[in-house]
């Protein structure tokens, strides 16, 4: 008889361990969000977070700025500043990267494979920062990471 309990623990146990391994390995998608603004120039930076258990595996940002209340001048040279970002996040493998200028306003979106080097890359380049290994993004460390830093849970 105990030993039959023991082979029925052992069961459960091994049944709650793949149990959770299941439930760890949950895609998720979760959204931050943060609005800024400087000098009259709106910022609205969104981020969304694709990943599977913990591990972080899609980072994509749409970070739209609106320059109404520059002069013609200055937002010129702040177009031609985001332009020149978008070509180097471009130039990163596992990256793709856009930028659109308006009358107004300007709109980069970035998506980022974070199963690969790019995270790394990024990092190395100043494109991106990173606190921690690179290789791995943690979901939970970065939302707390983005909440500390002013950014919404976006529900």
């Amino acid at each position: 008889m105990k030993k039959m309990r023991r082979v029925v623990a052992g069961i459960l146990a091994v049944g709650m361990a793949l149990a959770l391994t299941a439930c760890g390995g949950k895609e998720q998608t979760v959204s931050y969000r943060m609005e800024t603004e400087e000098s009259g120039m709106k910022m609205t930076d969104t981020m969304t977070l694709t990943a599977k258990g913990d591990k972080v595996e899609k980072i994509s940002e749409t970070i739209d700025i609106d320059t109404a209340a520059l002069d013609e001048e200055i937002r010129t040279q702040m177009n031609a500043a985001y332009d020149a970002m978008v070509e180097q996040y471009k130039a990163v493998d596992g990256v793709e990267c856009t930028g659109e200028a308006g009358d107004t306003t300007y709109t980069i979106k970035i998506d980022i494979d974070a199963t690969g080097s790019a995270v790394k890359d990024l990092s190395d380049k100043g494109l991106l920062e990173v606190s921690g290994d690179a290789n791995g993004i943690s979901l939970k460390a970065t939302g707390t990471a983005l909440e500390s830093g002013g950014y919404s849970k976006v529900e």
